[in-house]
């Protein structure tokens, strides 16, 4: 913290950015989320691109500030456009659920795939949800499955939440067969990519 003052008084985005962590943790100072939340405010003022998805989940959660999902929206968009799993992880819940815009999921579906793409577990179970529920084609009953399916595997919570039993009903041989053929292919593309 002693090293981080001389910083913040010449209005670092970095150290402010830092500070607010600090505070968020409790580590070295109590533990204060409204302070924390102030923190990364200064940090966002500044154009801050990583303290920018911490303000939006604030509102999202309403941890530290008032919760407001319309202002967490602003907050998150930035970063999820500019690749944040995270996000674009809960952008696309918000647009899941309507919660600070408009439901729309189309919008759900497309950006939780962004972050699906990048590993992001969290994202699997709502994906597979949204994907099995509008059933518009044949290709989203398999990407479904997959997501599903993945979601189990990668993620202990969903494994014993997923919806993949009862989509696998759904699935004829030929949309089973093509799923697991894709399911394997996320599989190989993520062996390089580290966990998320």
């Amino acid at each position: 913290m002693v090293t981080l003052r001389p910083l913040v008084e010449k209005n670092d985005p970095n150290a402010q950015f830092l500070i607010g962590m600090l505070y968020e943790a409790g580590n070295g100072v109590p533990q204060a989320q409204a302070i924390a939340a102030s923190w990364y405010r200064k940090a966002t003022e500044q154009h801050h691109l990583i303290a920018q998805p911490f303000v939006g989940v604030l509102y999202y959660f309403g941890t530290g500030v008032k919760r407001d999902y319309k202002k967490g929206a602003l907050w998150l968009q930035a970063p999820a456009d500019n690749g944040n799993h995270q996000a674009q992880f809960y952008l696309g819940s918000m647009y899941a659920e309507g919660n600070g815009v408009n439901k729309d999921d189309s919008k759900a579906i497309a950006w939780l795939t962004q972050a699906f793409t990048q590993k992001n577990t969290s994202t699997m179970g709502m994906l597979a949800t949204l994907l099995f529920s509008r059933k518009q084609t044949e290709q989203d009953l398999i990407d479904s499955y997959v997501w599903s399916h993945l979601a189990s595997e990668y993620d202990a919570v969903q494994a014993m939440t997923s919806a993949r039993v009862l989509i696998e009903k759904y699935c004829n041989e030929a949309q089973g067969k093509a799923a697991k053929k894709v399911n394997s292919e996320w599989k190989k593309k993520w062996e390089t990519v580290p966990n998320k």
